[in-house]
């Protein structure tokens, strides 16, 4: 069984605004793939890992709004099994208060946050106070930099490249770029090797292969393939495809002569304890 699932979801059909539904179908085709309540969750996730992480999406320029008591709701019945990442929303002048509460009270032993997916610049000073208290309560910031199909915000607040910035500031507050900031896939691995709490996982990535396989083998020749942490983005990818995934680009390159995506490398990255890693166990 794989140790942990870092990053999954949970939502149903009502979290999505109308717009938000016509744009991830006008990009990817229709879908089933905008309701995955917690019972799907259990069975198609929590069942296959040791332990996961579960995601609040309070992405409110994007329109898909998760809240955390949704989350909580469902990782208080599974504490065993499961952790809850809350999200809150940087341009909500509330956002530190319902961070503290989220942890404080539900528990929840990270963040999320996305530039884009919330239009904010995440490199502007004005979103320290949001950062210092996340550093304050002994928690990561897991940030969406990376594609996204919703043209009503801008893209450029998902590049990789401006968590080094927040790094510099913050150079002990733990964060996880979220899918190694694919397509910025180079940029995310040299801002995980540059500062040491910075780390990536590889979750929904794997649908792009010949970019993912760029990807983990940048992070291998870069010497920081031990901060790639396993992660599936469920309901996008599932388990078993991300672990698949991972083995049919070692086949890949092993088959085309390309650098190689160790055998060994697979097999730590999935027994890797990535909650202690990031200090969420």
């Amino acid at each position: 069984m794989i140790r942990v699932d870092i990053h999954s979801h949970i939502y149903e059909r009502r979290h999505f605004a109308d717009r938000t539904i016509e744009e991830i179908e006008s990009t990817y085709g229709k879908t089933n793939k905008c309701h995955c309540p917690p019972d799907e969750h259990w069975e198609q996730v929590a069942q296959k890992v040791e332990r996961a992480a579960v995601f609040a999406m309070m992405m409110n320029a994007a329109g898909l709004v998760v809240p955390n008591d949704y989350v909580h709701e469902y990782v208080r019945q599974h504490p065993e099994k499961l952790v809850g990442v809350a999200s809150v929303d940087p341009n909500d002048p509330g956002c530190i208060e319902q961070l503290e509460h989220a942890v404080r009270n539900f528990g929840f032993r990270a963040v999320k946050l996305s530039g884009a997916y919330q239009d904010f610049n995440p490199a502007d000073p004005c979103h320290d106070p949001l950062y210092r208290k996340a550093q304050e309560l002994d928690i990561p910031v897991f940030w969406h930099q990376s594609t996204t199909p919703f043209a009503i915000t801008p893209l450029r607040w998902s590049k990789p490249i401006l968590l080094d910035e927040v790094a510099q500031r913050f150079p002990k507050l733990r964060q996880m770029i979220c899918h190694i900031g694919h397509p910025w896939h180079t940029d995310a691995v040299m801002i995980v090797r540059k500062h040491k709490n910075v780390y990536a996982d590889m979750s929904g990535f794997c649908i792009r292969p010949l970019r993912f396989y760029e990807a983990l083998v940048t992070a291998i020749e870069y010497g920081v393939g031990h901060k790639i942490l396993f992660g599936s983005d469920y309901p996008y990818v599932g388990v078993d495809d991300s672990v698949r995934a991972l083995y049919d680009t070692s086949s890949m390159a092993e088959r085309a002569g390309l650098p190689p995506v160790p055998k060994a490398f697979i097999e730590e990255l999935l027994e890797r304890d990535s909650l202690k890693v990031m200090g969420m166990d």
